[in-house]
């Protein structure tokens, strides 16, 4: 159960990070992206911690280009619901 409440704290995360960025306030979206690979780490999610970095990386290089901007969201929300998706399983196997 652990790790569902983890999964569904980044994935919480990852909405304020997509949220700052519609909002285009790329300084909170880089700070957020920062906690999300960070928190994501903590409990092994390497896949959506890569994504999270590779859209901190895009911010802290400047204004990013809004394409790769939407490969690394896509890369992002795909690896949060497979996230999800391992830790709704795991739990249904422990109960």
């Amino acid at each position: 159960m652990h790790n569902v409440m983890a999964a569904e704290e980044i994935s919480l995360e990852a909405l304020g990070l997509l949220q700052a960025l519609l909002h285009h306030d790329y300084d909170e979206a880089q700070f957020r992206a920062n906690h999300v690979a960070r928190h994501a780490l903590e409990h092994d999610h390497v896949r959506v911690a890569d994504a999270a970095e590779r859209i901190e990386y895009l911010l802290a290089s400047g204004c990013p280009s809004s394409l790769e901007l939407r490969i690394a969201l896509r890369s992002l929300a795909t690896s949060v619901d497979r996230m999800q998706a391992a830790a709704l399983r795991r739990a249904g196997r422990l109960l």
